[in-house]
This record gives structure tokens, C-alpha cells and sequence, in this order.
């Protein structure tokens, strides 16, 4: 991580185990592990937040990761003008929760990484759309082998953030997923492709900008350097941010 002695607060969203309904909060523990090894504090931010706290919160944080998991709900696609198939779970309130997040903090330039549903509410909140349902194919993207496993092959831009972490183009991931991204959010570029064409992948347009989103779980895989690199950069980007905060707070006049 960064050389910065500050140890950067991560922002979590975290939702229901049942959608819509009063249950348990679900949070799967890799994602805390990762957060915590790569020496950033986690800081939850939990579904029935009002939308000024929401935003009170995100000032507060030095970075916003947006979790997946094992059957997380789906974006809302009235979200980006569509109807919801019969396949499609929604939670309304982590969809608010979340949107309410990412544009906060997209406003703020705060970094974000999106895994996952992370990665297709991510698109949604900035302006993309997604395909509701892949159909069965080639590549299985609800893989029945432990999510630990690799499975597929992700063909990244080079010159990418993550070419650039994973250190080449081809990248080894697992997938568990129904939903992927269509039309990309305009200020983010799709960058990882499976080899069935779906994207699973993007970053922001701006290279200064460290906003990420990857359909896949590297916080599963993280026996592969690759995986690992993608969280402690992200928790070292967030330990600038909260650095160049800092600095701007004490020389304000």
C-alpha cells in the first residue's frame, strides 16, 4: 500500500440477505479480509440510511467498494428504462443506498471498486445499462466449481489499470454472475472482455480517477498475485486521497 501512515476508511455497502424484506445484513467476510491485509479500515454503510446521512457517511471515508455475492439481488433496470424479466431480484433499497453512494462520491473524485453486482450498479448510478439475463452458452458465467477457482480467461485492454496490475493482457478469473454490463456508463470504457464477448471489466475514462469495476470476485482468488495487487492499489489510492484531503483541509484558509 501507499507510503502514507494514514490507514485509509473504506466505505462498504452492505444489504440484506432477503431483498426488500426486514432479514439479516449480509456481508461475506473476504471482502473485510482483503480491505483490513491491504491496510485500510472498513466502515459500513447499511440499507435504511437516509439519503443525507448516506452522503454525510461518504464525506467522512476515503474510498467507496461496492460488494458482490452469492445471490446478490439485481439493479432495479428501471434504472436504465427497462421492464424486469421474470429472472431479475431487485432490492430497492440497496439500489437507493448505493446510488445514492456512488454519486457522492463520484462527485467527490473518491476512488471506488465496484465487484460484481458492485460493478453493474456501478455502470447503472453513472449512466449505463445492463443485459438482465445471459442465456446459456459456451462459457458458464454461474460456474458450479468452488468460487476459489478460476475458470475463464478475461482478455484485457492494454495500457488499463488492470493490464497494468495483472501484468499482461490475459487474465484468469472465476465468474458468477447472470447479469453483465450493455451500454457502458460515458464517463467509464470497458476494458476486460470474456472470450463469449461479455463484458466484465471497466474503468474510468479519466486515468486520474481510480473508479473500477470487475463482474468477477478477485477477493476470492487472492492465492494469485494479480487479484491481490487490484485491492491493496485500490486501498493505496484511497490512502492519497485521504492524504490530499488532509493537506487541503490544513491549508484552507
Amino acid at each position: 500500500m501507499s507510503d502514507d501512515l494514514h490507514r485509509p476508511l473504506i466505505g462498504v455497502t452492505v444489504g440484506r440477505d432477503v431483498p426488500d424484506r426486514p432479514s439479516f445484513l449480509r456481508l461475506t467476510e473476504s471482502y473485510v479480509r482483503v480491505l483490513t491485509t491491504s491496510g485500510a479500515i472498513p466502515v459500513v454503510i447499511v440499507t435504511g440510511t437516509d439519503s443525507a446521512a448516506i452522503r454525510h457517511l461518504v464525506e467522512r471515508v476515503d474510498g467507496l467498494l461496492l460488494p458482490g455475492g452469492v445471490d446478490a439481488p439485481d439493479p432495479h433496470p428501471r434504472h436504465f428504462g427497462e421492464e424486469a424479466r421474470p429472472e431479475t431480484v431487485i432490492d430497492k433499497d440497496l439500489d437507493a443506498l448505493e446510488i445514492t453512494a456512488i454519486a457522492h462520491a463520484n462527485s467527490l473524485g473518491m476512488p471506488m471498486l465496484g465487484v460484481c453486482r458492485g460493478c453493474q450498479i456501478l455502470n447503472v448510478a453513472l449512466g449505463g445499462s445492463l443485459v438482465q439475463h445471459l442465456e446459456p452458452g459456451d462459457l458458464n458465467h454461474l460456474q458450479d466449481l468452488p468460487l476459489d477457482t478460476e475458470t475463464h480467461d478475461l482478455r484485457l485492454e492494454a495500457g488499463s489499470r488492470l493490464a497494468a496490475l495483472s501484468g499482461g493482457t490475459l487474465l484468469r478469473v472465476n465468474s458468477l454472475h447472470h447479469q453483465a454490463i450493455a451500454r457502458t456508463a460515458p464517463v467509464l470504457r470497458a476494458v476486460g472482455t470474456s472470450q463469449d464477448g461479455v463484458v466484465e471489466a471497466v474503468e474510468s475514462t479519466d486515468p486520474d480517477r481510480w473508479t473500477v469495476g470487475v463482474q468477477y470476485h478477485p477477493e476470492e482468488l487472492l492465492h494469485q498475485p494479480a487479484h491481490r495487487r487490484l485491492f491493496d492499489d485500490f486501498v493505496a489510492s484511497c490512502a492519497r486521497y485521504a492524504a490530499a484531503r488532509h493537506t487541503e483541509r490544513n491549508t484552507a484558509p
